[in-house]
C-alpha cells in the first residue's frame, strides 16, 4: 500500500527523509504539511472560518434587532412615522387653519408615502430592465452585422487574417434598417444605403491588403481587370451593359446599389475613371 501523509504531525520521526521538506514547523512545535502546490493553508480556512463566524454573528445580531419589531410590517411603520407631525400638533391642542392644513399635507404625505416609495422602487427597476434590454439589442445588432459582413467578405475572397480589421470598420459604418436589411450610413465616409458586399468592393481600392495580391488590383497595373471592383459593371474600369442588365432584372435595389457605389446610377452615363 502505498505511503499516506497527514496533514498535521507531532514530530517528523518515523517518516522518510525525503518528505521533512514538505513540512513546515508551526509555533506550537507540530509540523503542518505546506510544501504540496494547490492545498490550502491553514491560514486560508482560519479566513474562511472567521469570515463564517462574523457573518453568523451580524446575521444574528440583525435579526435580534428586528426581533423588536415583532409582526410588525416596516413598510405600516415607515407610514406611522410619516404621521408623527400630525399627532404632534393635535396634542398640542392648537390647531388653527394653518395647522388644519398642515395635518391634510400630512395624511396626504401618510397616503402617498408608500405609493411613492413603491413607484420609485417600479421606476428604478423599469430603468435597469430597459438598460438591460439595450444592451442586448446592441449585441444582437452588432453579432448581425458581423455575421453579413463576415459573409459578405468571405463570399468575395477577402483574405483571413483581414477579417477582425473588416469587422471593426463594419461596427462604425454600418447599420440596420427597420425592415432588418444591413446597409451603410449617411456621411461615414462610404457610399450610404449599401449592402456589405457592395460596401466591401468599394473598399478595394482604399483596403487593398484586404485582399490576396491577385487580387487587390495590384496583378493587373491598373486594377481594372482583378478583384471585386472588376465585378461591377457600373464602374469606369469595369463598365459592361450586359452584366449591368443582368443583375438589374435579378435585384434592382443592389444594382441601384451597385451603379451609386461606381458613381453613377442605373441606365446613368459611365464614371470617369479616376487617376492611379
Amino acid at each position: 500500500m502505498p505511503m499516506q501523509l497527514k496533514l498535521k504531525l507531532t514530530t517528523l520521526d518515523g517518516l522518510d527523509s525525503v518528505f521533512h521538506e514538505l513540512y513546515t514547523e508551526q509555533s506550537d512545535k507540530t509540523y503542518l504539511l505546506t510544501g504540496v502546490e494547490g492545498m490550502k493553508t491553514q491560514g486560508d480556512i482560519d479566513k474562511v472560518t472567521q469570515a463564517l463566524v462574523k457573518e453568523r454573528a451580524d446575521h444574528k445580531a440583525l435579526k435580534e434587532k428586528f426581533a423588536l419589531l415583532g409582526d410588525q410590517d416596516p413598510v405600516d411603520l415607515l407610514a406611522q412615522l410619516d404621521r408623527i407631525k400630525e399627532l404632534e400638533a393635535a396634542a398640542a391642542g392648537k390647531i388653527d387653519e394653518a395647522k388644519i392644513n398642515e395635518i391634510v399635507e400630512g395624511r396626504l404625505r401618510t397616503k402617498l408615502g408608500p405609493v411613492e416609495r413603491e413607484n420609485k422602487q417600479l421606476k428604478d427597476q423599469l430603468a435597469a430592465e430597459q438598460g438591460v434590454t439595450a444592451e442586448l439589442k446592441a449585441k444582437d445588432q452588432k453579432r448581425t452585422i458581423h455575421d453579413k459582413a463576415r459573409a459578405a467578405a468571405l463570399k468575395i475572397g477577402v483574405i483571413p487574417e483581414a477579417l477582425d480589421d473588416i469587422l471593426l470598420y463594419a461596427d462604425n459604418v454600418m447599420e440596420i434598417t427597420e425592415d432588418g436589411r444591413v446597409i451603410t450610413k449617411d456621411q461615414v465616409g462610404v457610399t450610404p444605403g449599401v449592402d456589405p458586399e457592395v460596401w466591401l468592393s468599394e473598399m478595394q481600392q482604399k483596403k487593398r491588403y484586404w485582399w490576396p495580391a491577385s487580387q487587390s488590383g495590384d496583378s493587373k497595373g491598373n486594377g481594372g481587370g482583378g478583384g471585386i471592383s472588376g465585378d461591377n459593371p457600373w464602374t469606369a474600369t469595369g463598365w459592361n451593359i450586359t452584366k449591368q442588365t443582368e443583375i438589374l432584372n435579378a435585384d434592382q435595389k443592389r444594382a441601384e446599389q451597385m451603379a451609386r457605389s461606381a458613381g453613377t446610377y442605373v441606365g446613368g452615363p459611365r464614371p470617369q475613371q479616376k487617376a492611379a
